[in-house]
């Protein structure tokens, strides 16, 4: 039979990629370098110990830095290390933290990943756990308490160093100190949770509303609202205390609008719900998170109402703001200082050091109005 120059050709390649596989030189369709390297590591501590003549205690003694702790010689040293070199060895780094009692692991859960404050917060810490060592798994509970709860159960099953949560349930719900109690360490971050219990770490609420608020009120107003969600959280009870204490003295008449969830279609929803039952728009109204005003403002570019005559502010920020022919007042939040001193918090109670309390992230506003 007559070959043909492509059967030859074909030939010669296979035949060479698996010479190449087995001298674990690089090259060849079967990625000859990652079948070395998954040799390498399937390797077992065992083996190592075996090929260099010594136990597997004094292997891992050696290989994990512990030598001179237990006098080991360097010519045992040596011996354990050019096994180690010559196949490439790696240690299961998790089965060592899992022998430890850690996983260097981390979990998040936050409320909305579209949420653009809470993407940000999710970036920066999962930057610092990096940084540390450590990975952060994140989950989104959809503000829906029942998720939130079954993503904690899913979280606590993997045995996370430390659980930080943006928590959607009730201060009356014994959720996590029912978990905290077996074991887990817990972190409040951005919404606070019981300070008796728990270490909480988010920007200040009250005031901050109080002052936003303010930013906006004159002698002749005559309406204001508050856009707002989910008013069974102690952050949201907070920011309409702050609101109210504002309107002391004044003479508007105020409008409590809550919504069920924290998301742009409610922001929506509650203005236009607000719009009709008034007849008007109301000349002043404060958001209490950024995606509530994104809501709002997506009603009234459909309404085509003459925004200059609005006196609008938020919590939350976006450079979108800065090019408005409107000016909105805002609260940004300072993600870098609450992530660190979350992380910082989380580091300390893995170590033992757990303080339950109340961590105040000051905010700055931001007129442009």
């Amino acid at each position: 039979m007559i070959k043909s120059p492509h059967f030859t050709l074909f030939n010669d390649m296979i035949r060479r990629t698996l010479f190449e596989s087995e001298q674990g030189q690089e090259g060849g369709i079967l990625l000859p370098e990652r079948a070395k390297q998954d040799r390498a590591n399937k390797m077992k501590l065992d083996e190592v110990a075996a090929l260099a003549g010594v136990s597997r205690t004094t292997a891992s003694y050696v290989i994990n830095g512990k030598a001179d702790q237990h006098r080991i010689s360097q010519a045992t040293r040596d011996k354990v290390m050019a096994v180690v070199d010559a196949h490439n060895y790696r240690p299961d780094s998790r089965a060592a933290s899992l022998r430890g009692g850690q996983t260097r692991t981390l979990g998040f859960i936050l409320p909305d990943l579209e949420n653009a404050s809470y993407a940000k917060l999710a970036k920066r810490l999962e930057q610092g756990a990096r940084a540390r060592g450590y990975q952060l798994l994140i989950v989104c509970s959809e503000d829906e308490p029942d998720t939130e709860k079954a993503l904690c159960d899913m979280l606590v099953s993997r045995h996370v160093d430390a659980l930080l949560v943006a928590s959607c349930l009730s201060p009356e719900d014994p959720w996590y100190q029912t978990k905290q109690a077996s074991g887990t360490q817990i972190i409040a971050i951005d919404r606070t949770m019981a300070p008796e219990h728990f270490i909480s770490v988010a920007s200040e609420n009250r005031k901050a509303c109080e002052e936003l608020t303010a930013s906006l009120l004159q002698p002749d107003l005559a309406h204001i609202a508050l856009i707002t969600a989910l008013p069974s959280l102690t952050i949201s009870q907070e920011r309409r205390l702050g609101f109210l204490q504002a309107l002391a003295g004044c003479n508007a008449q105020y409008h409590l609008c809550e919504g069920l969830h924290f998301s742009r279609a409610e922001g929506y929803r509650l203005i236009s719900t607000l719009h009709h039952e008034l007849g008007a728009l109301p000349p002043a109204l404060v958001t209490t998170s950024y995606i509530l005003m994104e809501g709002v403002l997506d009603y009234l570019i459909e309404q085509e109402a003459d925004m200059s005559q609005l006196a609008m502010a938020t919590f939350g920020d976006d450079r979108l703001l800065d090019f408005m022919p409107f000016g909105i007042n805002s609260l940004p939040q300072r993600h870098d200082e609450l992530a660190a001193l979350a992380l910082d918090l989380a580091f300390q109670a893995i170590t033992g050091d757990y303080r339950s309390g109340l961590h105040h992230i000051a905010r700055s506003l931001k007129r442009r109005r």
